[in-house]
């Protein structure tokens, strides 16, 4: 089986050998039924595009790991990932920032809790964060009962449990080899949230991925997916593998949801200048 068994605080990283075992599941697809391993570019190509040389890999993701270790070497104050945007600064604070850094700010992220977690997540529920990083939004999920941190870099799993010592014994980790996870029962999760990691997974492995949300959510609860879309005017100019953005847009994304089932929600293609955000129901 790929991926690591699901974990509660404290956790403990695999071995080298189940980590070695896990890269080569990491490598398949699976069908939309999750059967049989699917041939390559079978999703890509139901969703209309072509994988170009510089698609994110597995392999290209696993240097967050690394880039975090980097990150506390240096000794830097603020938490990680805000680097990338924080979603505490709004108002009058987002605009001065937005007036300085102009097009590098994707978007305003105060907009993101409000809109797509709030209303999905109550103090009964479970929730599952998948690229949980360094928890940068896994805080906006901490009202439910339980929340399942999804990463392919375990090494984030540590420093979210020092960043929020509250939430001990609420908190479990999975590593997954890919776009799996196998570790988490069918029908057993209430709300999924993914932001930032999505943007930075190949079609292939978004189809993959789409079909595992499918089996572990409840029927009738919802999913809210954040990932690129190259089609934006932020990419005019820009190489075919700029900063590991994966080649998505709306249409593709809506097929490949639909393709599994999902109902689509809400789909926001304005808030963000690089990427949407889509909100799936699995069908009750």
């Amino acid at each position: 089986m790929g991926g690591s068994q699901l974990r509660s605080t404290p956790y403990v990283p695999r071995s080298v050998s189940e980590r070695s075992a896990g890269s080569s599941s990491s490598q398949r697809s699976r069908t939309s039924s999750g059967g049989a391993p699917s041939s390559p570019m079978t999703s890509a190509r139901r969703a209309g595009l072509s994988l170009r040389a510089g698609m994110p890999t597995t392999t290209w993701n696993k240097r967050w790991g690394a880039d975090l270790n980097r990150f506390l070497e240096r000794g830097v104050q603020r938490p990680y990932g805000d680097q990338w945007g924080d979603p505490t600064v709004s108002g009058w604070r987002y605009l001065l920032r937005k007036l300085r850094h102009g097009r590098n700010v994707p978007g305003d992220l105060s907009k993101v809790p409000p809109r797509f977690i709030v209303p999905y997540l109550a103090p009964d529920s479970v929730a599952l964060e998948i690229g949980a990083g360094g928890g940068r939004w896994t805080r906006y999920l901490l009202g439910a009962r339980e929340v399942i941190a999804v990463d392919l870099n375990g090494e984030f799993f540590p420093y979210i449990e020092s960043r929020y010592p509250e939430a001990a014994g609420r908190l479990r980790f999975y590593e997954t080899s890919g776009y799996e996870m196998q570790g988490i029962e069918d029908a057993s999760v209430d709300f999924i949230f993914s932001f930032g990691t999505f943007v930075h997974i190949d079609p292939d492995g978004i189809d993959a991925y789409l079909a595992e949300i499918r089996r572990v959510l409840r029927p009738g609860r919802v999913a809210t997916v954040h990932y690129a879309d190259r089609t934006k005017r932020f990419f005019a100019g820009k190489a075919d593998d700029y900063a590991g953005f994966s080649a998505m847009s709306a249409p593709k994304m809506e097929e490949l949801a639909r393709a599994h089932g999902f109902q689509v929600v809400e789909h926001d293609r304005k808030l963000l200048n690089h990427s949407n955000v889509v909100v799936l129901r699995k069908p009750a």
